[in-house]
């Protein structure tokens, strides 16, 4: 089973970057595509299209396969998007997301922060009192916030992503209980008699 077009897309953005989107928008449902085509499509030059599709590269979201063209000698590279690997990166993406704010909210717990009334800064108590409580940029003095609303934000994005990584998860699980399972038949062996 693949991820939705838009996870995939929303991943890619935040990983590869902006850019890489609208071209894995072109490989995402076709296979082998050339980059020349892409290149057309995208309406930008094939050294910019290999930019972005090494960038992709570099996290195993494609492969490619090559063939040389007869009349001109040199070789052309087809890409296809592999939408395991996708999976996999969404997975540990989102898992190291989860370690950050859990670290995060434990940090919010245990620590006192002072904010700038004109919400220029936002401060530890470690160094608002390296501040003297002024604000750097206006000059106000800083006063302590409640953080608790935001602990309270920062629960729910821990929620929400524990929920898709295990949604992501059960995919991967039901994914492979679909497949039956190829068992190698062994083969009688024939003895000989001497």
């Amino acid at each position: 089973m693949k991820l939705p077009d838009q996870v995939v897309k929303d991943l890619i953005k935040e990983v590869v970057g902006p850019d890489a989107a609208p071209l894995v928008d072109i490989i995402l449902k076709k296979d082998d595509v050339s980059e020349f085509k892409i290149a057309d499509k995208l309406k930008i030059t094939v050294n910019q299209v290999r930019n972005i599709l090494y960038r992709l590269q570099d996290y195993n979201l494609i492969t490619f396969t090559r063939k040389k063209d007869k009349s001109k000698g040199w070789y052309i590279y087809f890409w296809t998007f592999d939408h395991s690997k996708a999976r996999i990166l969404l997975l540990k993406h989102k898992s190291e997301k989860l370690v950050s704010l859990k670290l995060r909210v434990e940090k919010e717990k245990y620590s006192a922060y002072f904010v700038c009334p004109n919400k220029c800064i936002r401060s530890a108590f470690e160094n608002a009192m390296e501040l003297q409580f002024k604000c750097t940029e206006c000059g106000e003095i800083l006063k302590q916030e409640d953080n608790q609303a935001k602990m309270a934000q920062i629960q729910n994005e821990i929620l929400k992503l524990e929920q898709e990584v295990h949604q992501y998860r059960f995919m991967d699980v039901n994914n492979e209980e679909e497949q039956p399972e190829k068992k190698a038949k062994a083969k009688p062996t024939k003895s000989k008699a001497k």
